[in-house]
């Protein structure tokens, strides 16, 4: 190196102070940091396992009814409706006066927003006894889309009293049995609430059925409902008269 050079080089260290490099190590950590992560804490989202049933709307309330006060005259004025089916469009008021202190779930699977409600008759205008009403809780204004897709539970109501005494009498043990005839992969007897109830299970869906009163109750959910929210809305039954009020 040239004399000139490294003289110049040392005064200019010099001016820096006695010791020049010594802040170069703490710059670089300045710009070399390590990466932060914030601290967040774990949110928990409650998903909704049923709805009430007083959201749901009733596609048949808009009938209008001229004998809600006389079951035989309103018997005769809903088989009036008739158009070859046996399965006749009826207001969850007329059911509940055509079948006294039949129950209806309490509660419904997330995503539920509309009920079908029918009458079932014999061809002489009788009430029929097997089943006697039907109801279907839907996702979509009923028969706008598939049954497959929107419509999520079926319930029937028959008239089954003899059996019904027999089981709650203890003259009969609750055995699947009972339903050897229906075609089903699975059978078992389980308790909900304090009531037996028969679960069958079958590639389409999951049925519980249960006697309650003089009807004998049979709810079935397609294989998209879980069987655990099956249970539940069978076990949250209702008086029907409790719902069966009009909407203005």
């Amino acid at each position: 190196m040239r004399p000139a050079l490294l003289a110049g080089l040392v005064v200019a260290l010099a001016a820096c102070g006695p010791t020049p490099l010594q802040s170069l190590g703490n710059r670089s950590s300045a710009w070399i940091n390590e990466p932060t992560v914030p601290s967040t804490q774990p949110v928990t989202v409650t998903t909704p396992t049923v709805v009430p049933a007083e959201r749901l709307l009733w596609a048949n309330d808009v009938i209008e009814t001229a004998n809600i006060s006389d079951r035989d005259a309103l018997l005769a004025e809903i088989f009036e409706r008739r158009e070859g089916d046996s399965f006749i469009q009826a207001s969850r008021q007329e059911i509940a006066v055509a079948l006294p202190d039949v129950t209806f779930p309490g509660s419904a699977p997330p995503g539920a927003e509309w009920v079908s409600s029918q009458l079932v008759f014999e061809n002489d205008g009788t009430l029929a006894a097997d089943p006697s009403a039907a109801f279907g809780i839907w996702s979509a204004e009923p028969y706008t889309r598939s049954r497959s897709v929107a419509q999520m539970i079926v319930m029937r109501v028959s008239k089954d009293e003899e059996a019904a005494t027999a089981l709650a009498s203890g003259a009969e043990e609750p055995t699947c049995a009972r339903f050897s005839d229906r075609e089903s992969d699975e059978c078992e007897v389980i308790t909900i609430g304090e009531r037996s109830t028969w679960l069958l299970v079958d590639s389409g869906g999951t049925t519980l059925i249960w006697f309650e009163g003089p009807y004998r109750y049979e709810l079935y959910g397609r294989s998209f409902i879980p069987e655990q929210v099956l249970q539940q809305v069978s076990g949250e039954m209702v008086p029907l008269a409790s719902l069966a009020t009009v909407e203005s």
